[in-house]
């Protein structure tokens, strides 16, 4: 593997890897994960999606946000998809997109 590769894993029998992926554009990475979440968000209990909720309110501006305050939001909605495995796996993907995008990493 060489630098910008990138391998996720989820379930059985993957194969593959992303080879030479680029830099993420920030505005598209936290556009799909608004998304990934909002989608996640009718199938979790009321307490989590409060929490998405909360969370959303943190990360959804379109003003300046805290660099920590929007790390434990993503945190925080990480937490909440990681609990569903395979449907919260687009969320986490997501988040990491993120994360690389605003070298939160």
């Amino acid at each position: 593997m060489t630098g910008g590769d990138s391998v996720m894993q989820f379930g059985n029998f993957n194969i593959g890897v992303v080879k030479n992926q680029g830099p993420v554009d920030q505005r598209a990475a936290h556009e799909q994960m608004i998304n990934a979440v909002l989608a996640l968000r009718t199938r979790v209990s009321e307490a989590d999606r409060a929490v998405l909720d909360d969370s959303l309110g943190i990360i959804d501006t379109d003003g300046p946000v805290d660099g920590q305050r929007f790390r434990q939001a993503l945190g925080s909605i990480g937490g909440v998809a990681a609990l569903l495995g395979a449907a919260g796996a687009p969320v986490v993907e997501a988040i990491n997109a993120v994360m690389e995008a605003f070298g939160l990493r």
